[in-house]
């Protein structure tokens, strides 16, 4: 190590750097495995999903029924207990002076911490839900409300006077749950509620009894929706739905693992944004990519060192030195600098960690760093660098002979050559489909992000809490703000684009009971198709001053399709379910909108509806701002607010940015891929470095007779760098079509996606050229400039 510093120095940096990007993807991928799994009997609890086929309509979604679940525990005796949940977001509780707006209140069964047990701080799991008005805080919620005080018997307040009782303190639950909360209460549904086997706005869970498969309790489920949902569809809508489901229709229940969900579920529409378990794999493939990076360098520098260590090993053979002895002796030097790269990448892990959970969007700690699981890793990872890269060179210096030492075969450079060729080549393949990768997911990105979307989402202010506002008070504000210069166009609607909708099952003209078509629905007032510039492709807007719209529609493209309505449309039907078809009631198609993304690009454009109606749009207020009065537009819509709700909190968020949120995973994949881009080619180009330096050295004279003939530097510097780039190129061939299938494959989860941007394949090409060039180029021509007398005086 101390004779050849700068090769040492490019192994242990190499390794660490390499070991460093190995371990932060352990941190990472240890997390997302984590989901889930604190909860003490986490194994064996399940979420009720549904499958439903409607026609060509496919629906996978995790929201049941309210009668489902308690009918459940009844019929099934593998079920011991179920809870079911239901969020409230933008809610707002006070307490005395105070004010606070809650996003997290979660509506359950008084059975929630049996299924999803907590350590209670004050108060106790058993008595939490003694009475219905009972409700339970988080530490950190807590906190917010009392201070450190306990708050066991104080009171909380909803609007309209409802009041709560605290009955208990949990801790807050991890992040490594795929939902969270901040306050707990019972549902307290009513009767009607109880029975409504047709709606579908709660997740409900099950802990089944232990040693249960799972699988079996689901093989009921077919004969369970017969009993109790079969006599309900022929009441409502005269559906037999054994019948219903032989003409090719579906409706079924199926459970997923509690521990899968964050990464495996298939379901629509997730509590909170969930992972893919193909990103599992893909960090999995880059940390142990990198992590052969760096050991090819090791074995890359060693074998080209081999040639100044055969007199070494022959000289240790002639004085005794068994293989044994020598291939323990190489093996020892590999576990010592890898030891070393090890210590530095535990500092390197310690630097970075805070700049890698910025990207990723963590709260990973370097805690983790001293856990006995962690230290077992990166005992697994050394003994691995050690077996990769150490191999060759105990067993192959170990083997050679005295004779070849002596009579200069080994510094020919018969031995390692090809083997050295071949892995520079796969350093760079691995680097380069890194590289094309990371360009392909950010293009991805940015498609979504700036893909025509069918609405124009910039400069709109959404205030949260709009029901605070009374019918006479929306109108009243609706006026006063219009009249503002910074402000476009106010607007009130049920939901926006981005935050869910509601749906709907409706029947087209003649269609039979069993035709029904599900619907996407969205509540509206009559200008929220001028405030998002939704194109009007026929047809008319909502008009307040026809009493008629308030049951109309506006349908969009989608909507059209899936009725049959190509022909004009405009003035045609749909119809609310209804047992007898003389009873359905008509709603008439009023206009037709170009489609536009409500949900991610993942998903298909589904069939959507606006619907007109006073009394729903009462949750969001839209505000299109002007773009020179941006900040000021807000102050002013603030300052109305607060005048007209007494001072409520002003809760808002721009449409632009709430939308973009749909894009989180994605976006952070492709960070995080560019950030093990940069150091994949750093680790490569660092021992492209070493390699070339070395092979430089063996060619000194050579250098030396070509400029005493007469070479120029700039020929010298092409004729040192020629077969690099051969290299390079052959290693892009190899790259672009891996990595082209591997794009394809990630590409197929979206229905609106790029084409394969081929130009990347010769931008990664330029680029991988350039820089392998550059990175050789500082020392290939200080060995060209070396004088020709003291390169052939070199020995």
């Amino acid at each position: 190590m101390r004779k050849y510093k700068g090769y040492s120095f490019i192994n242990i940096a190499g390794l660490a750097v390499g070991l460093a990007c190995v371990f932060l993807i352990y941190l990472f991928v240890r997390d997302e495995l984590s989901y889930d799994k604190f909860y003490p009997t986490s194994e064996n609890v399940y979420r009720v999903a549904t499958k439903i086929k409607m026609g060509e309509r496919k629906m996978d979604g995790n929201t049941i029924c309210a009668p489902f679940s308690p009918n459940a525990v009844n019929d099934f005796p593998e079920v011991k207990v179920a809870t079911r949940i239901n969020f409230w977001n933008n809610v707002l509780f006070t307490y005395g002076e105070k004010q606070f707006v809650e996003d997290k209140y979660l509506r359950t069964d008084s059975t929630f911490f049996e299924v999803f047990p907590r350590p209670f701080i004050f108060g106790d799991a058993k008595t939490a839900f003694a009475e219905k008005n009972n409700i339970v805080l988080t530490r950190t919620t807590s906190q917010r409300f009392f201070g450190n005080e306990n708050p066991v018997g104080e009171i909380l307040k909803m609007p309209k006077d409802k009041l709560f009782i605290v009955s208990g303190v949990v801790e807050d639950v991890p992040e490594n749950s795929h939902f969270h909360y901040d306050l707990v209460g019972l549902l307290n549904l009513s009767a009607e509620e109880e029975d409504a086997w047709f709606s579908d706005y709660m997740q409900a869970y099950f802990l089944l009894e232990p040693g249960i498969d799972y699988k079996d309790l689901e093989a009921k489920f077919p004969d369970f929706v017969v009993k109790y949902m079969g006599p309900k569809l022929i009441e409502v809508l005269g559906i037999d739905i054994e019948a219903w489901e032989k003409d090719g229709n579906e409706f079924r229940y199926y459970l997923e693992p509690l521990e899968s969900i964050y990464l495996e579920t298939t379901t629509e529409k997730q509590i909170e944004p969930v992972s893919d378990i193909k990103y599992i794999y893909i960090f999995f493939a880059i940390a142990f990519f990198i992590l052969l990076l760096a050991c090819v360098n090791f074995l890359n520098l060693t074998t080209a060192r081999s040639y100044t260590r055969a007199k070494e090993v022959g000289v240790r053979k002639v004085f005794g030195s068994g293989r044994n002895m020598l291939m323990i002796q190489f093996y020892a030097e590999t576990f010592l600098m890898s030891l070393l790269a090890v210590v530095v990448s535990f500092f390197l892990v310690e630097l970075i960690l805070p700049y890698f959970n910025a990207i990723a969007r963590k709260n990973l700690t370097s805690e983790l760093l001293w856990q006995g699981e962690y230290f077992l890793f990166m005992a697994g990872v050394m003994i691995f660098v050690v077996l990769f890269a150490g191999s060759y060179t105990a067993i192959s210096l170990s083997r050679f002979r005295v004779m070849s030492v002596l009579k200069g075969e080994v510094q020919k450079g018969k031995i390692g050559k090809q083997i050295r060729a071949i892995l520079v080549v796969f350093q760079f393949t691995v680097a380069i489909g890194i590289l094309i990768s990371a360009f392909v997911i950010k293009e991805q990105v940015d498609f979504m992000q700036e893909k025509k979307l069918g609405f124009n989402k910039e400069r709109v202010l959404v205030v949260d809490r709009a029901y605070a506002l009374e019918d006479e008070q929306k109108q009243t504000i609706k006026e006063k703000l219009n009249q503002y210069s910074g402000i476009e166009d106010v607007s009130f609607s049920g939901m926006v684009p981005g935050r869910g909708t509601n749906g709907w099952s409706m029947y087209k003209e003649g269609a039979s009971n069993e035709d029904l078509i599900n619907f996407r629905l969205m509540h509206v007032d009559e200008s929220f198709v001028d405030l998002l510039d939704l194109n009007i492709l026929d047809g008319r807007k909502f008009d307040k001053n026809r009493l008629s719209d308030t049951t109309a529609f506006i349908a969009n493209e989608a909507a059209i399709v899936a009725l049959g309505y190509k022909d004009n449309p405009v003035g045609r039907y749909i119809y609310k379910p209804s047992f007898n078809q003389k009873d359905r009631v008509p709603q008439e198609i009023i206009g037709v909108v170009e489609d536009f993304h409500f949900e991610s690009m993942r998903d298909k454009i589904l069939p959507m509806l606006l619907t007109y109606n006073p009394k729903y749009f009462k949750r969001y207020m839209l505000v299109k701002l002007e773009p020179d009065n941006i900040m000021e537009g807000v102050k002013v819509v603030k300052k109305n607010w607060s005048k007209m709700t007494t001072g409520q909190p002003f809760e808002y968020f721009f449409l632009d940015s709430d939308f973009n949120n749909l894009f989180k995973g994605e976006e952070r994949v492709a960070n995080i891929l560019s950030a093990f881009t940069i150091l994949a080619f750093f680790i490569a180009l660092l021992g492209l470095l070493g390699l070339v330096s070395f092979e430089m050295q063996q060619r000194v004279k050579e250098i030396g007779v070509r400029k005493v003939l007469g070479s120029s530097e700039l020929s010298l510097m092409v004729i040192l760098s020629k077969r690099l780039c051969l290299h390079v190129v052959i290693a892009n061939i190899f790259a672009w079509p891996l990595t082209y299938f591997a794009m394809q494959s990630w590409l197929s989860n979206f229905i609106y996606r790029i084409d394969f941007p081929w130009f990347y394949l010769l931008l990664a090409l330029l680029m991988s050229i350039v820089l392998a060039v550059l990175t050789v180029s500082g020392h290939s021509l200080k060995v060209a400039r070396t004088n020709p007398i003291e390169s052939l005086k070199y020995e």
